[in-house]
């Protein structure tokens, strides 16, 4: 058989492909290029920027997955940014003999990941909540949560095998965590740009570790500016009040934070019945499940406070789940520690405020069913007419 091949092909193959020695300029431009990431990397430490992770989906998929095989062991951590900012998982770990999983979500709603876990029968670990008023209301709200929730339904759909969506967000995850030039979620160009030559960048203040732990460097963050913008977010006040100084400010904020009445949450005490649900499935296969109220300071305190009255709700809450449950504000050394920003501590903070937590709860030192911080009695008649 005749060969297909003519002569005039193999002379425009000799044509098109150079001979020479490749080795050395590939070398060379390897070595060029290993040079300008490392230096890159050099200068952006020089500045004071570390590998941060971007949270995803995906990475909240990886964690969820730890809890059933963890079974027992896993300290399973839910809520929103209270407990990834303030909790040292390290300090956790070696205090308590569990391993902790860090599943809280910033801004989001706890509901919907408790019921997930509820409904799942391999989840027999401690899971600590991070409670807030407000969230008892929106319970059927789902944000944040539903696209985290939904990577992990894909997980277990698949066998346990990772699609494509979630094995590209765990690559990209190893260079976020190793490489300062893609921390946050930056490229390589976006990085030189804007971080290495550019003297007016914003400070990295807020740094999301792998295991999805968040360090807020309050430090770094302009002040009292910061503080006084979660002040007026909390509150619900939509205006600036103008002011000569920052004194006239505080006073005309702080009058109207004292003027502030108790919100009417209509759906509380029916949500909390709800919640309650998840809570006894849970304990019926050997699992626990704490509330915490975290630290607040200053007039997000007091807004708080002014708006959710403790005997409102918090202690109402805690009648109707009838769950262990722990408010700093019952233990001095838990209350004593000062949120910069009125809402989360610095991360300076972490590892004592966890070691504070963890002295406050038996339950995380103690294999016992004992009460843990203030449980309140049995619910009343009229929060069982109120469920009803």
């Amino acid at each position: 058989m005749r060969s297909s091949i003519s002569n005039s092909d193999i002379h425009l193959t000799e044509r098109f492909i150079p001979g020479g020695r490749w080795l050395l300029p590939l070398v060379v431009a390897a070595a060029i290029a290993a040079l300008a990431v490392a230096g890159e990397e050099f200068l952006l430490a020089k500045r004071g920027f570390v590998p941060a992770i971007v949270d995803s989906p995906a990475i909240w998929a990886r964690e969820r997955a730890r809890v059933d095989r963890l079974g027992g062991d896993a300290l399973v951590l839910i809520g929103a940014s209270h407990m990834q900012l303030d909790i040292d998982l390290d300090a956790m770990r070696r205090l308590t003999g569990k391993e902790p999983v860090q599943l809280a979500i910033d801004g989001t709603s706890f509901v919907p990941i408790l019921a997930d876990l509820a409904d799942d029968e391999r989840v027999t670990g401690t899971i600590l909540v991070d409670y807030q008023d407000h969230v008892i209301e929106e319970r059927d709200r789902s944000d944040g949560a539903a696209a985290s929730l939904g990577a992990w339904d894909r997980i277990r759909q698949s066998g346990g095998i990772p699609d494509f969506a979630t094995t590209e967000a765990l690559l990209g995850d190893v260079l976020h965590r190793n490489m300062r030039s893609f921390a946050d979620g930056a490229s390589p160009w976006d990085s030189l740009a804007l971080r290495v030559f550019d003297e007016r960048i914003t400070p990295q203040y807020l740094v999301t570790l792998p295991d999805r732990t968040r360090l807020a460097d309050y430090r770094k963050v302009t002040m009292p500016q910061f503080y006084y913008a979660r002040v007026l977010r909390n509150a619900g006040f939509r205006d600036v009040p103008s002011a000569a100084n920052w004194s006239d400010f505080d006073a005309i904020v702080a009058s109207r934070i004292r003027s502030l009445p108790p919100l009417d949450l209509k759906h509380f005490a029916g949500n909390a019945a709800a919640i309650a649900t998840s809570v006894r499935k849970i304990e019926a296969r050997g699992g626990r499940v704490v509330f915490i109220m975290f630290p607040r300071s200053g007039l997000v305190r007091e807004a708080d406070e002014r708006m959710y009255p403790r005997a409102l709700y918090w202690d109402r809450f805690l009648r109707i789940v009838q769950a262990p449950g722990l408010n700093y504000t019952d233990v001095p050394a838990l209350a004593a520690f000062v949120c910069p920003d009125g809402a989360h501590l610095d991360m300076r903070e972490q590892r004592p405020f966890t070691e504070a937590l963890v002295h406050a709860l038996p339950i995380l030192r103690q294999n016992s069913g004992r009460p843990v911080g203030r449980v309140a009695s049995a619910p009343t008649e009229a929060d069982q007419e109120q469920v009803r």
